[in-house]
């Protein structure tokens, strides 16, 4: 907007120079709005004294400036977007890789505690049964004991006299009928 300003002061000078020559042949043609002075950065810097060339070249001069610096960033943001791609990379398969191996372990630990919840039942199952079957043991060793109490006072009631001398009794019969049949 200021150069717009600039230049269309400068055409306006141009002007009023050619004009004193046309006046004399012309009527004074009214006189131009006074502007207000410029108190910009452009009328009082180091600009002040520069010609529209000039003050193009400079402005060239920066935008060739902007454009380096511009290019620099793009070309350091290239640089570190490439940076993050080959990180990426190098990077996300192993980590994918570890992950598979993460979940598969899980899936294998998972089904050990399964397997193991299965065994602790098995166990328990087994640990009620042996318990029952101590206490028929018990039951059947009370009742066998009673048996055989039973039995060995039987046995030791026996008249093992008595018994010899039935047996020497049944060896002289046998004895005699086999000499009655010829033996």
């Amino acid at each position: 907007m200021e150069d717009e300003n600039k230049i269309a002061e400068t055409t306006e000078n141009t002007t009023a120079v050619a004009e004193p020559a046309q006046a004399a042949s012309a009527p004074a043609p009214t006189p131009a709005p006074v502007e207000e002075v410029r108190t910009d950065k452009l009328s009082k810097g180091k600009y002040a004294e520069y010609s529209d060339h000039d003050l193009q070249y400079e402005i060239l001069k920066y935008e060739k400036k902007a454009a380096r610096r511009t290019m620099l960033v793009a070309t350091a943001l290239f640089a570190i977007a490439a940076v993050f791609v080959v990180a990426a990379i190098i990077i996300v398969p192993p980590v994918l890789r570890t992950l598979d191996q993460v979940q598969t372990t899980l899936e294998e630990a998972t089904s050990l505690v399964s397997k193991a919840e299965d065994t602790l039942t098995n166990v328990d199952d087994s640990l009620n049964g042996m318990n029952a079957m101590i206490s028929n043991v018990d039951g059947v060793l009370t009742d066998n004991t009673a048996a055989m109490e039973e039995a060995i006072t039987k046995i030791s009631n026996i008249d093992v006299d008595g018994l010899n001398s039935s047996i020497e009794d049944l060896n002289k019969v046998v004895s005699a009928m086999g000499r009655l049949f010829g033996a």
